[in-house]
């Protein structure tokens, strides 16, 4: 028996070389999502850690049982803490990973079938990749069908359009923020590039909150390279009747949040760059030091082509990104890009903005609702079911 520890992007990445390494027969015993140490302990990066093992195809004697013990121990566990209950019987192993097992000797099969796509497939394929869903994505999706589902060509289409939806919204739950219910920030800034929409978000954030939420808000604006900017904040700040500070470079910040004194919340808006460049990259780092418990949110807009919006992202990893929003969501037809940044980035989806409205057009990230618009199951769909007062 060999059992050997992968830490990679994702289970996809993990397969040809546990096939390298362990062979077609190889199980995985373990999955997990950890954080990738950082520089300094910032900017860890998500990764999953996945456990697999050979030789478990045959019943074990009681020998082999004893060896298995002591090799999950060994990996799954400290050496100085044995826990009894980690040791997982070869018959549960077997149930609840044969899909994966068939996952893999899939991989290994290079014929002419192994590369053609279901007929019952082709046409969601097709879909995806109109949506501009990338093409590991796809490959994702296919695995997670062919895993569920052996006999694809006997099911009925409303049965493969249920599974398709079902993996999809698995896969975007997983790239949804999940805040607790302690974890309010004092600080909120938003990041992005210009045009992205960040001005208007920003005030549907602060509506939400002063609306619905009761909070002192107060808000800060550093974009004073955009013409009407800071006007823009200042009338809704108006109209909330919530108090407003300018800053124009980062050693206004504290004395500006200290004239926000006694709001419970202080939402900030960046200015909007070019930030392929890193000098632009550089002057927002220097924005987003405050210590105080504060979240940064990368604010991105559905009508960026997604080979640009990647690029961004990749460009600004050294900013701490903490969550993500994508807006102008009513202004495309094409989705598939939402799908490729949960999947290819670890910043979780907070918000979508769905129209210029203030403060009505913004929604709590919804899985269901998006992966019926990727796969365009739901065209009559503009929003979620949610109403307004359980969204923000």
């Amino acid at each position: 028996m060999k059992i050997k520890t992968y830490v990679v992007n994702s289970l996809v990445e993990a397969y040809p070389l546990i096939l390298r390494d362990l062979g077609k027969d190889a199980m995985i015993l373990k999955q997990k999502v950890i954080k990738a140490p950082g520089l300094f302990g910032m900017f860890r990066k998500r990764k999953l850690e996945v456990v697999a093992a050979s030789d478990l195809a045959d019943e074990p004697s009681n020998s082999s049982r004893q060896e298995l013990k002591e090799e999950i121990n060994k990996e799954l566990i400290p050496s100085e803490v044995v826990n009894e209950s980690a040791i997982v019987s070869q018959d549960v192993l077997l149930k609840e990973l044969s899909e994966v097992k068939g996952l893999i000797r899939s991989i290994t099969n290079t014929d002419n079938r192994s590369q053609s796509i279901p007929e019952p497939l082709a046409k969601w394929v097709e879909r995806l990749q109109d949506q501009e869903v990338d093409e590991e994505v796809i490959q994702y999706i296919l695995k997670r069908v062919e895993m569920k589902e052996e006999r694809i060509d006997e099911l009925p289409s409303e049965r493969i359009e249920e599974m398709l939806v079902s993996i999809l919204v698995q896969l975007i739950e997983e790239g949804i923020a999940k805040d607790a219910a302690d974890s309010t920030p004092y600080l909120i800034t938003l990041v992005g590039p210009t045009g992205v929409g960040k001005t208007t978000t920003l005030a549907k954030l602060a509506a939400a909150r002063v609306l619905n939420g009761r909070l002192r808000v107060g808000l800060l604006t550093a974009d004073t390279y955009r013409i009407g900017a800071v006007e823009q904040l200042k009338t809704y700040a108006n109209i909330l009747n919530i108090p407003i500070e300018v800053v124009t470079t980062p050693d206004d910040l504290q004395p500006a949040i200290n004239g926000l004194k006694g709001c419970q919340m202080i939402l900030m808006d960046s200015a909007g760059r070019n930030y392929l460049e890193d000098q632009y990259i550089d002057e927002i780092n220097q924005y987003l030091g405050y210590e105080a418990p504060q979240e940064n949110y990368l604010v991105l807009s559905m009508t960026t082509r997604w080979r640009d919006m990647k690029k961004i992202t990749e460009k600004m990893k050294s900013v701490p990104i903490d969550k993500l929003i994508l807006t102008k969501w009513d202004e495309t037809t094409c989705y598939g890009a939402a799908l490729n940044m949960l999947y290819h980035f670890p910043y979780p989806l907070a918000y979508l903005c769905i129209g210029q409205g203030v403060p009505q057009d913004i929604m709590t990230a919804n899985p269901e609702f998006m992966a019926k618009k990727i796969l365009g199951v739901d065209e009559h769909a503009t929003r979620s079911s949610l109403s307004f007062e359980t969204v923000i």
